[in-house]
């Protein structure tokens, strides 16, 4: 799936012929499941966008289960939901210059996310037969939004943080270099440690009320 998304949207920028607007926003839920969109909004420039070519690459992606929400001849909202459960990929993050480091300690466990990201060299491994498209994408203003379902977020180089939102304005004729960490729960080592609070809570309450009989058969 990643080469259909790859190749669809890559042909749709060969498409432009002015200054585009792109952002992908990738909202993650507290399952794991993710929810990826592409908002495209094109200069009145680029009408060629309205073309039959452009047509067939948009029904590519509906084929390959995206939504496509036509608004105008240059603007579109493409969405595809990727459950966790059913979700395989080939795609291996190192290929894509990602580097994902996770720290365990028994109460949290920190990932940091280092993306050195370079758009000639990935565009040259995906699209082999068509020259790297430095001026037509230099055009492009895309902008990606990372939506996590935690607000533990530590160091980054986003330009904005908002809660568990990062965003970043990525050039997609040059390299950049994109990281940030967040720090999530240990669910299982706290519900151990919960669990023994609480039976030492039980157990002192039983001992509380045990006490208080024997003073009261006493008096």
């Amino acid at each position: 799936m990643k080469k259909i998304i790859f190749t669809t949207i890559v042909g749709l920028v060969l498409l432009l012929s002015g200054c585009a607007d792109v952002t992908n926003t990738v909202k993650v839920d507290k399952k794991g499941d993710a929810t990826i969109s592409f908002d495209i909004d094109i200069s009145s420039v680029a009408g060629i966008f309205a073309s039959s070519y452009s047509e067939e690459a948009l029904t590519k992606l509906e084929d390959a289960g995206f939504k496509v929400d036509k608004k105008s001849n240059t603007s579109y909202h493409i969405e595809k939901k990727l459950e966790k459960s059913s979700t395989k990929s080939d795609m291996k993050p190192e290929d894509f210059g990602v580097k994902i480091t996770n720290t365990k300690s028994f109460f949290t466990q920190k990932v940091r996310i280092d993306a050195n990201i370079d758009p000639e060299k990935i565009w040259k491994k995906e699209v082999a037969d068509v020259p790297f498209p430095k001026e037509i994408l230099d055009q492009i203003n895309y902008t990606l939004i990372l939506d996590l379902p935690v607000s533990t977020i530590g160091d980054n180089n986003a330009k904005s943080v908002d809660g568990g939102k990062l965003t970043w304005d990525v050039p997609l004729a040059e390299k950049s270099e994109m990281y940030f960490d967040v720090t999530l729960p240990n669910v299982k080592n706290i519900a151990i440690v919960g669990g023994v609070l609480l039976v030492g809570v039980i157990v002192l309450i039983i001992y509380l009320v045990r006490k208080h009989r024997k003073k009261k058969k006493i008096a």
